[in-house]
């Protein structure tokens, strides 16, 4: 699901989609940084799939990425006491962490 999501979202970004820009816009990020965080959160995508099935640690790592991604736009609208925009990076920042969980309760 984390995977899954994360490539809708890093597609936005990437493709420069409208709703897309009217967030970054708001959170007020760079075009440059956006586009970085959608690449970002695409190769976390794909390490998360593969490490899923191939090496736990890769798909650890990706999630933790991923967690962290989200965590800073967050954050960033947080600060801009922005509660309701921030809530679904957040809940894409729990995600993550969730995912983290699972990897490690299937050994």
């Amino acid at each position: 699901m984390l995977a899954f999501l994360a490539i809708l979202v890093g597609m936005a970004k990437v493709q420069r989609l409208p709703a897309s820009l009217q967030i970054r816009d708001q959170a007020a990020v760079s075009p440059v940084v956006w586009a970085v965080s959608g690449w970002i959160e695409l190769i976390a995508a794909a390490g998360l799939v593969v490490g899923i099935f191939v090496a736990p640690e890769l798909a650890v790592v990706c999630a933790v990425v991923l967690m962290l991604t989200y965590g800073w736009l967050a954050a960033k609208q947080l600060a801009q006491r922005r509660p309701a925009s921030a809530m679904p990076a957040i809940g894409l920042s729990v995600l993550s962490l969730l995912t983290i969980a699972a990897i490690f309760a299937a050994g």
